[in-house]
């Protein structure tokens, strides 16, 4: 009699069973972060330099035409297509620990041979975006309904934009936890070339399922880290790649390296 597989053991044939990890490894990861940084420093943040310049551009852009209270909207939305980026610090990343030499045309290239499923991901944080940045719309239209060109309106200093910060904070955490919790590991696994886009996600949201608390913490620290940095551009220079290379050392905590390689 033909025996078939179900739905969930196909996931964990291809991605293995996501192991349980504790807060504590939230610093480990972010500890081994810091060291790759240091050991590829100045190519690290000439990749992070473009996302820095795309950043200031429409930082700006938004405040120039006098939206400067959605550029924190912006910003968060900015972030939700983090997870591709990823492309190219897994490159210098892999490099490193192959003994390979790493430079700007490593990355560069690896985001030019970027798998398909991961463009597919890339594309669904896009639409996330675009759909907070629309809610975020309306409810500037509704809650200041005002041309702002300055640039203190980006930071909530009256209560007219608290009130607005605030609902879109809501509203984009509902979104950024969405997407979180299907990119976290997805994006990683598909780059090490596990599995297809379907199998990537399911186990992505297993793992956070099985380690919700870890997990919450991971988010919470990538998001205020990077949401602060913005606000001090250079800063983000250090900290886009740590966070990059601390993701991959999560990844592979969960997911340990070799567990489970066979791609389907």
């Amino acid at each position: 009699m033909d025996s078939y597989l179900s739905f969930d053991e196909v996931c964990m044939s291809v991605h293995g069973v996501p192991e349980k990890v504790s807060v504590g490894l939230v610093a480990q990861s972010l500890r081994r972060g810091w060291h790759d940084f240091l050991g590829m420093a100045t190519v690290s943040m000439g990749f992070a330099a473009c996302f820095v310049v795309i950043g200031v551009v429409l930082m700006t852009g938004f405040v120039t035409i006098g939206m400067g209270p959605m550029v924190p909207p912006l910003i968060g939305g900015f972030m939700l297509f983090g997870p591709v980026s990823m492309v190219g610090y897994y490159a210098l990343f892999s490099a490193r620990q192959d003994g390979r030499p790493v430079g700007l045309g490593l990355a560069y290239g690896a985001m030019r041979h970027t798998p398909r499923p991961v463009w597919v991901m890339g594309v669904f944080c896009c639409f996330m975006v675009l759909l907070w940045l629309t809610d975020a719309g309306t409810l500037y239209s509704f809650m200041v309904g005002e041309w702002r060109h300055d640039w203190m309106s980006v930071i909530p200093h009256s209560s007219q934009l608290l009130r607005f910060h605030s609902g879109a904070a809501i509203m984009g955490g509902a979104l950024s936890l969405i997407v979180y919790t299907v990119t976290v590991h997805s994006v990683p696994l598909l780059i090490r070339g596990q599995g297809t886009l379907v199998t990537a996600v399911t186990a992505s949201v297993r793992a956070v399922g099985r380690s919700l608390i870890a997990h919450l913490v991971w988010a919470v620290v990538l998001a205020l880290t990077v949401m602060a940095s913005v606000f001090l551009l250079p800063a983000l220079l250090v900290v886009l790649p740590v966070v990059a290379f601390a993701s991959i050392h999560w990844n592979r905590t969960v997911f340990p390296e070799g567990a489970n390689d066979t791609p389907v």
